[in-house]
Parts: C-alpha cells; structure tokens; sequence
C-alpha cells in the first residue's frame, strides 16, 4: 500500500505527496488516483479532526496525519524520521484527548526518555513552534526544531531526475509512464 497525501495547490489544483515522501508529478497522481483505495482524512482549517477521548489508540487515519506533520521525531536535534511512536504529551489516562494537538512523534529512545521522566515536554503539537522540551532539570532543549516545511510541490520531481522515497521503492512493472504530450 502506497500513501498520499492529496492537497489543493494555490490554483485550487490537486497536489499529491507520497507519505514522509516527496512531491509526484501530476501524470503519476493522477495514474495512482484512478483505481486506488482511498482514506479520507477530514480537515477543519488545516487540522485534522481526531477522535478526543472516545480512544486510547491513535487510529490509523490520525497516526497518518500526525507522521506527516512531524515529519519525524520532534525533539530539537534529533534526525529521526522513521519508525517512530505516536505520544499522547498529555496521557491519555490523565484525561489527554487523542487529538493531533496532543500528539507528537517521538523516536524509540526519546519516547522511552520521557517515560522515565528525563524528557518534558508540553505545548499545541499543531503549532510548528508550539513545543517545549526540556530536560530532568527543567532547562529547555533548544535545537532545530521540526517539522521542517515540505518542499514546495511547485519544485517537486520532474523526469528521469525521480527518485524514490526511502523505504518504498518503485516497481516499473505496476506503473507505466507515457511519453509526454507533444507541443503541436
């Protein structure tokens, strides 16, 4: 299975994102959206609408939206990307809701740090800079802190200079790519 993140651009036209990936060109979206399986993820001014308290475990759906996001672990300095946790900051037995302002990506050994109380962290997870980390002392972690922006679709990957995404490679034999429209 292949995720994508479908948006609208600035002219209000698709943009598809392959999942903690890059920007397709729009032959190959428009090939992958044909006869795909689609998830909707419901949005409500650029957040994605979670579950609150009705659940303990990160749907699927939400997990999506929160890797996303993050793009990684969000702790300033760390180069994680994948194979992350999905953490409620409030727990979700202390009355944390399930929502993406509440959950952020964390990688193994950060996760494990905060559970043994030498990793604080607090704040909105859907601000870009709404996190504060802060060590067993209470001294904030500074660093470059993530998500870092996507790239902009507008210089996303054109031609034979594609590569694809860590992790997920590209079989020719499921995609065949037509030779670009003549100019007459």
């Amino acid at each position: 299975m292949t995720l994508l993140h479908l948006e609208a651009g600035p002219d209000g036209e698709p943009q598809a994102r392959v999942h903690l990936g890059p920007a397709l060109p729009d032959s190959l979206r428009r090939y992958l959206t044909c006869d795909g399986h689609i998830k909707v993820i419901g949005e409500m001014g650029g957040v994605a609408v979670s579950v609150g308290r009705a659940q303990h475990i990160v749907p699927d759906r939400t997990r999506i939206v929160v890797e996303h996001r993050d793009g990684g672990c969000r702790v300033p300095g760390c180069d994680r990307r994948r194979r992350t946790h999905v953490h409620h900051m409030v727990h979700w037995e202390d009355g944390g809701p399930t929502d993406t302002a509440n959950l952020i990506c964390l990688c193994p050994a950060h996760h494990r740090m905060h559970h043994r109380g030498r990793l604080g962290i607090h704040g909105d997870a859907d601000r870009p800079d709404g996190l504060v980390f802060s060590d067993p002392y209470g001294r904030r972690l500074t660093g470059h802190p993530r998500p870092t922006p996507p790239p902009d679709p507008a210089t996303g990957p054109t031609g034979s200079a594609w590569q694809p995404p860590l992790g997920e490679p590209l079989h020719r034999k499921w995609i065949q790519f037509d030779p670009p429209p003549s100019a007459n």
